[in-house]
């Protein structure tokens, strides 16, 4: 690779994480991923839409408890709610979760592993 492409590869990146790292939608979706509970009803929706009441035992959590977690979950538009009667529905929704994802895989395809990542930078600025 010549020093003009990795320069503008860098420049490329840089601006494309200088927008994506300023988001206050990733905000709000990274603090709801940083419970171990939400992360749990993530997975849970990932394999299928459940009740409320399901994922409160799923959980072993109280209804009150599990309806900050949607709560939360909702927020960060990482779930969707529908009330059919008198049951909460929830789903996965993909789009938030699309947006941390790639976020993070920005970080990871920028310059390889962290061995390669050092002696690239260095090599690149010795050229």
């Amino acid at each position: 690779m010549t020093q003009w492409e990795i320069y503008h590869k860098v420049n490329l990146l840089v601006n494309f994480m200088n927008t994506a790292y300023d988001s206050p939608q990733l905000d709000t979706i990274l603090d709801a991923l940083a419970n171990q509970k939400r992360r749990g009803i993530i997975h849970d929706l990932s394999l299928q839409p459940a009740s409320v009441g399901q994922l409160a035992r799923n959980h072993k959590l109280s209804l009150p408890a599990i309806h900050k977690h949607i709560h939360t979950l909702e927020n960060a538009k990482l779930i969707i709610r529908k009330k059919a009667g008198r049951t909460n529905f929830v789903a996965l929704d993909g789009k938030a979760l699309g947006l941390a994802q790639n976020w993070i895989t920005q970080y990871h395809v920028a310059w390889g592993n962290s061995q390669a990542t050092l002696e690239n930078y260095i090599a690149s600025m010795k050229e």
